[in-house]
C-alpha cells in the first residue's frame, strides 16, 4: 500500500520486515523488487542497485529476477 502511495521510505521498511520474518517465503522475491524500486524512486541508485543484485543473486530463476536485470539498466 505505501508504494502504490509514493510512500517510498515506509514502503522500504515494511518489504524489510518481510525480508527479515520470512527469509524463506514466496513474498521475498516481490519484496526485494519493490524495496529496490522504492530506492531508485527516492533517488538512492547505490542503494537501489545493491538491492536488486541481491535480488538477483538469491532468487536467479525467478521472474522477479528478470524485471531486477531491466531496472538495473535503468539506473543512472
Amino acid at each position: 500500500t505505501y508504494f502504490s502511495q509514493g510512500w517510498y521510505q515506509k514502503a522500504i521498511l515494511e518489504y524489510q520486515e518481510v525480508i527479515e520474518k520470512y527469509p524463506k517465503g514466496n513474498k521475498v522475491p516481490a519484496a526485494y523488487l519493490k524495496q529496490g524500486i522504492s530506492f531508485s524512486k527516492l533517488g538512492e541508485n547505490a542503494n537501489a542497485k545493491l538491492v536488486l543484485n541481491e535480488l538477483i543473486k538469491r532468487f536467479p530463476e525467478s521472474t522477479e529476477a528478470e524485471t531486477a536485470k531491466q531496472q538495473i539498466k535503468q539506473i543512472p
